[in-house]
Formats: structure tokens, C-alpha cells, sequence
């Protein structure tokens, strides 16, 4: 246990910089922490046009490409029969475009901080159901209630330990935040970026208790936050051996499982699909046996690579076959709980006729290997610009 815990978060300064979770010595998750998502940013826009018979809009937020917006995503409802194009919007984008696809766009905005969501749009107060204590869930609707808010608001995890002072603290700071957009909403330039979603601050959030492993003695000062830095320079996810293969293995078509058994990753235009493979396994048991554990294996490193890779849409899951059906219980029931953490919206659906296994994943951003290579390509763009730069000089 070199950093005293089993648990920690990284920051990898080597360009393009990434954030991460370790734990029980390998890697949990994975995040470029310098990227060009625009997933989660909040913009002032207008209307360019409306199409009834697709039942959408198209609005201009300042970029290349007009934003989709369905009008399921527009709120309040009432005003989905009165849209019209030139009207000044907010909106948040909620998927980024992806090929030939727009950005999904949706006028229910939300504002995010550690502990409370606020959302404009919308009535009412929520609670993240991983608050499990009656006496807890009760102290915090009261002081929530005792708000009288105009606007709905979502209490997050985190606030089950917080400081009352803290949540009061930021949820005037949201407020006024709220107050501030609303009155830019028709103010000029027509389109401009009103907030960006930190995806690092998101990651801080989630793991706070977490000691921060970074190899770069400047990029540590920049590090906020009461928390347990160590600077260890020797620290690389993609050079040190130790973990350059378990990093890699985020971009292999083929991941070996402990038992000599491997999965297989095949990207579709429709979906993913993901096949299970005994290879090389050598066992002395049954057949039957074997199958079990290979099938384990490859659940729990299938629902980490999904996390990792960041792989959404439609999932397909083709196991070693003849199990019974006490053992697909076994791996429906392990499946749903590696994925009660996730971040994204994701839905188990289990075993078809067939006998596949299928699982539904929130598509709202790029796979990790797309944003990787986005953001590798972009820092050797700009290279490639200062040594052009230096040598005019």
C-alpha cells in the first residue's frame, strides 16, 4: 500500500492530462481532465427554426452546427405550442453531437454543486435515494422545505454529512447563480456561454475523503480543497509499467480474463456486443464449474471496462452458453449492482430468448477513446504550432 490507502485519486500531468479512481490496485475510472465536451454547459440562444412535422426545434447556441432540441426537452410545457423562431432560449447540452448527429439540446436546465441540484424548470424536492437514514432524510427535507424554493431542487449524496451552514452557502450561491441567467436571457451577443459543467470538480466531489496522487509539484498547487495531496513524480497510469497495460487495455478489442478466458469488444453502428471466451482456461473441474467462473470473471471486468471506455447506446453481452437458470439469476443480480454507482442512467434488462444479455447505457457524451484522441490530437496540433512559431522567430 504505497500512498497508505487503497483508494485514491490520481492526476496524471503527462499531456492530455487525465483524473482518475484507484482502488484495490487497479483502475477504477478515468477521465481527461483538459477536454473539449460541451456536455452539461448551460448557453444562451435563440430559435433559428421550428419543424412540426418532426416535432423539434433547432436552435443557434454559437456554434458551427445548429442544436437539436425535441420538444419533449422543452419546459415548461405550455410553451411547446407557442415556440417560434427568434426566440431567446437557455439551454443545456445534453448529448454531444456524435457523426452526423447534432447536439442535444433541453430548455430544463440544471445547476449543479456538491451538494444540491437546482433545477429552473421544474417544482418540487428530491432526494438521492443512497440516503438510506429515515432520521437524516427527514433534517434535510425539513431545512429544504423551510427554503420555500420557487424552483425544484434534487439533494445530492453528499449532503447527508455536510454542514448546514455549507448547504445554506450553496444554495444561495446556486440561487443567485439562477437569478443571474434568467436576467441575461435577452441580453446581447445573442449566444454565449453562460456556465461550464467541471467535470473535475464533479470527480473531487465524489470521492472528498480521497487522498490525491499527482506527479507534478505545480499542477498540485492548483489542486483545491482540505484534502491529502502527495506529489510522486515517479507516478505515471501510462508510463510505469504497473499500469501502462491495465491503461491500455481501455483501447484493446481483446481483454484477458484472470482464468486464461478473454471478452471480446465489437463496436456496431447500432450497439456494442461483447462476446465471453473460454481461450486458453485450464481447469480440472467440470465443465460446468468452468463455465460458472469464466462467466464471473467476465462480468465483473465487462461492467468495468463499459465504465471506463465509457461505452453507451445499446449494449449486447454473449456469455459462455448452457448456464442454468440459477446462474443467470447469479449474473443478472451481479450486473444491476456494478451498476448502481454509475453516472450515467443504466438499465440491466437480463437475458433474452436468445440468450444474450442486454443492457441499456445513457449515451450523453463520447467514448473514452474518442476523447482521448481528440484531446491527444489537439496538444500535438499545438505543438506542432509552437515549433512552427519558434522557428519563424
Amino acid at each position: 500500500m504505497k500512498y497508505n490507502s487503497n483508494r485514491y485519486l490520481f492526476i496524471d500531468a503527462e499531456a492530455p492530462r487525465l483524473i482518475g479512481l484507484i482502488e484495490d490496485d487497479d483502475i477504477r475510472a478515468v477521465h481527461v481532465l483538459s477536454r473539449d465536451s460541451k456536455v452539461g454547459n448551460i448557453y444562451r440562444g435563440y430559435v433559428k427554426n421550428t419543424l412540426p412535422a418532426m416535432d423539434c426545434a433547432f436552435v443557434d447556441f454559437g456554434h458551427k452546427e445548429t442544436g437539436y432540441l425535441p420538444m419533449k426537452n422543452v419546459y415548461p410545457k405550455s410553451y411547446r405550442d407557442e415556440i417560434k423562431g427568434g426566440d431567446a432560449v437557455i439551454v443545456e447540452v445534453k448529448k454531444m453531437p456524435i457523426r452526423e448527429k447534432r447536439a442535444v439540446l433541453t430548455l430544463d436546465y440544471s445547476l449543479r454543486g456538491e451538494y444540491l441540484v437546482l433545477l429552473p424548470e421544474s417544482k418540487g424536492i428530491r432526494m438521492s435515494k443512497k440516503i438510506k437514514d429515515k432520521t437524516i432524510r427527514g433534517e434535510l427535507m425539513r431545512w429544504a422545505s423551510d427554503l420555500q424554493p420557487e424552483i425544484g431542487m434534487i439533494i445530492r449524496t453528499e449532503a447527508a454529512s455536510a454542514d448546514r451552514r455549507a448547504l445554506e452557502r450553496e444554495y444561495l450561491y446556486l440561487y443567485d447563480l439562477y437569478e443571474r441567467i434568467e436576467r441575461s436571457r435577452n441580453f446581447l451577443p445573442p449566444t454565449e456561454l453562460l456556465r461550464t459543467q467541471d467535470d473535475t470538480l464533479d470527480i473531487f466531489n465524489r470521492y472528498g475523503d480521497l487522498p490525491v496522487v499527482v506527479n507534478d509539484k505545480k499542477l498540485s498547487e492548483r489542486v483545491v480543497g482540505e484534502r491529502e495531496i502527495i506529489v510522486d513524480p515517479s507516478f505515471s497510469i501510462r508510463s510505469t509499467p504497473k499500469w501502462r497495460s491495465r491503461f491500455n487495455s481501455i483501447f484493446a478489442k481483446i481483454v484477458g480474463l484472470p482464468s486464461g478466458g478473454n471478452i471480446v469488444v465489437n463496436t456496431a453502428e447500432a450497439c456494442h456486443v461483447i462476446d465471453v471466451n473460454s481461450g486458453t482456461v485450464k481447469d480440472d473441474s467440470s465443465f460446468g464449474a468452468m463455465r460458472r467462473r469464466v462467466n464471473l470473471e467476465a462480468a465483473r471486468v465487462i461492467a468495468r471496462q463499459i465504465k471506463l471506455r465509457n461505452l453507451s447506446g445499446m449494449i449486447v453481452l454473449d456469455f459462455l452458453h448452457g448456464m442454468s437458470e440459477s446462474e443467470k439469476e447469479e449474473l443478472t443480480a451481479y450486473m444491476s449492482d456494478a451498476f448502481l454507482d454509475d453516472l450515467q442512467i443504466t438499465t440491466v434488462y437480463g437475458f433474452t430468448a436468445m440468450g444474450l444479455f442486454e443492457i441499456a447505457r445513457q449515451r450523453s457524451d463520447l467514448e473514452f477513446e474518442e476523447q482521448y484522441r481528440r484531446a491527444k490530437k489537439k496538444y500535438q496540433d499545438a505543438m506542432k504550432e509552437k515549433i512552427k512559431d519558434g522557428k519563424e522567430l
